[in-house]
């Protein structure tokens, strides 16, 4: 992450106002010296996202989203920290400094090349299209029915030959080393697309950031293939259509994404009035795609082939879209049809019928297994109930409940039968217990945590009941809770008020300790609040006192005599103290 002076940074947070900045995206209704709307990060009819002035942070007493003014910026309008910090100094009229830090510039001005040679490139292969060599190409997209906007939008086009794409460019001013280093031509300045039909890959920003490129050739192998791996490119992290998804997403507010395999059942479900449609790079999915597409909508599609939606390998990718708090739902398409064949067979209202019918995860899982048994037979019937009982040890136990009834209606077999076998598998009598894939958490919730994070809270709003002097950088042991202590002590030492806005600058990594820290005086009644303050203070106290303790007894442990008296000398102090 770039750093910006600290000077210049606090002129310009003192220039951007939370309330004007937010009041750009949302409705706000004052109330006192507080603001309110409905939240912007979740579905609610009644205000309880509060917006307050004095601290410069926002919360929302329904979903316990809270920050400030940038991380407001990177969470709802999916800015990254730079470009939130470059959004508000175009809004306040202040110039960015120039980083001081050498490899930063250096960089970002190769990072810059790359993006310019990639919007170069796009362009060189869109103006293709008017010359006589792109026939099979034009050919190709009017045997797909692409109307003529659609091909504007997703900027297709065709590369004629091997070594115009590098003499256009040449002729531009790239270097070919910035050619190459892009994935745009290899080391004998030759274009790895040649003679194929060019899909420009876009990020989230707006940025062509590579190709894929079809055969128009039936002889060709392969049928697609991708710009290999760049500094700005890499397939892992990167969505097919999230820029025109993302562009769309403000004015439909939708509220699911589908999740296609190809570039052509993007663009064909996009050209039937499905915008809210993304595909991933021609491989499995990835985490980082999951959690990118987690950061729009609470809800996914999976619009696979037939086929592939069930193989075991796709069932991984459910899995992993699940495990980042994605609802999954799965569609069943016509056998033998894809999703381009599907819309343009059944028309947008047998699509959109195919979703309503989409299963749930878990419910998908036990009617594929149905599906690969005879059940007609005794045996069939019970090797497809022995087969979900994997699939049923890893729910809670109310979905557990509802889905092992299914699974005995489809088998014929005793929902106690069922259990029976559940309970000897996660006893491990059964198969081995499978390892359930769970967000990653940065830290475990502990008491100590909690009384931590309460006296904070009432630090960075100076309660009464605070006392400073007893306050001491020893009672944290978390890092973000000794950043913000000492954020707060020289605050109050520059007589400066500390702002709540403030503490999302010290850890926008680890922007959930902050909002723990911030929403921790809520769960406490307000008169009740002091009595806290001072059993937390006694206890942290004790804590830090004991873990001195047994740091110097472990020392005594292998100190030499003379280190030992000292120690010892330590040890008798603290006992005393």
């Amino acid at each position: 992450m770039p750093q910006f002076p600290e000077r210049w940074l606090e002129e310009l947070k003192a220039k951007s106002d939370i309330v004007s900045i937010l009041g750009k995206f949302m409705y706000l209704q004052r109330k006192g010296n507080k603001y309110w709307a409905c939240c912007p990060f979740h579905n609610e009819k009644t205000a309880s996202f509060v917006v307050n002035a004095d601290d410069q942070y926002y919360h929302c007493f329904g979903c316990h989203k809270s920050g400030n003014v940038i991380t407001f910026l990177m969470e709802h309008e999916r800015m990254t920290y730079p470009e939130a910090v470059e959004y508000l100094a175009k809004e306040a009229r202040m110039e960015i400094p120039e980083s001081d830090d050498p490899e930063f510039t250096a960089r970002k001005v190769k990072l810059d090349k790359l993006v310019a040679v990639n919007r170069a490139a796009a362009k060189y292969y869109y103006s293709n299209l008017s010359c006589p060599e792109a026939q099979s190409a034009i050919a190709y997209m009017d045997k797909r029915n692409l109307r003529n906007d659609i091909r504007v939008s997703f900027g297709l086009g065709y590369s004629i030959d091997g070594d115009g794409l590098i003499k256009t460019l040449t002729a531009q001013g790239f270097a070919k080393e910035t050619m190459i280093s892009a994935g745009l031509v290899n080391e004998d300045g030759y274009d790895p697309l040649a003679k194929r039909l060019i899909i420009p890959i876009i990020n989230a920003k707006g940025q062509v950031v590579g190709f894929g490129g079809r055969t128009l050739q039936k002889d060709v192998k392969p049928k697609y293939r991708n710009t290999k791996g760049t500094p700005i490119f890499d397939k892992r992290k990167n969505l097919y259509n999230i820029n025109l998804f993302k562009r769309t997403q403000a004015d439909e507010k939708h509220s699911s994404v589908i999740l296609t395999e190809g570039y052509m059942d993007v663009i064909s479900l996009y050209q039937s009035g499905l915008h809210n449609v993304v595909a991933s790079m021609g491989t499995s999915l990835t985490i980082e795609q999951c959690n990118e597409l987690r950061k729009y909508v609470p809800r996914v599609y999976v619009c696979y082939d037939g086929d592939a939606a069930g193989q075991m390998a796709t069932w991984r990718s459910l899995d992993m879209l699940s495990s980042v708090g994605l609802e999954v739902k799965v569609m069943s398409l016509p056998d033998g049809m894809d999703p381009d064949d599907t819309v343009n067979k059944l028309g947008i209202e047998g699509f959109n019928k195919l979703m309503a019918e989409a299963l749930p995860l878990t419910e998908f899982k036990i009617r594929s297994l149905a599906s690969r048994q005879d059940r007609s037979t005794l045996d069939g019937r019970e090797k497809f109930a022995l087969s979900t009982v994997k699939v049923l040890a890893e729910l809670e136990p109310i979905s557990r409940d509802v889905y092992v009834k299914l699974v005995s209606e489809l088998s014929g077999l005793s929902t106690d039968s069922i259990l029976s076998s559940i309970d000897k598998f996660l006893s491990g009598e059964a198969l081995e217990k499978p390892a359930v894939v769970k967000p990653k958490q940065t830290e475990v919730s502990s008491i100590n945590l909690q009384m931590c994070r309460f006296v904070l809270a009432s630090m960075v709003e100076l309660k009464d009941y605070v006392t400073l002097s007893d306050l001491k950088e020893e009672l944290f042991e978390n890092e973000v809770h000794k950043a913000v202590y000492k954020y707060i002590i020289d605050r109050i030492e520059a007589k400066i008020r500390p702002k709540k806005g403030d503490l999302y600058d010290l850890a926008l990594e680890d922007k959930s300790e902050i909002d723990a820290i911030i929403a921790s005086l809520d769960a406490v009644p307000f008169d009740k609040q002091g009595e806290h303050f001072a059993q937390y203070m006694k206890k942290l106290t004790q804590s830090a006192k004991q873990a001195e303790i047994d740091k110097v007894l472990e020392e005594i442990k292998t100190a030499t005599p003379e280190q030992q008296v000292i120690l010892k000398q330590q040890l008798l102090k603290l006992l005393n103290k």
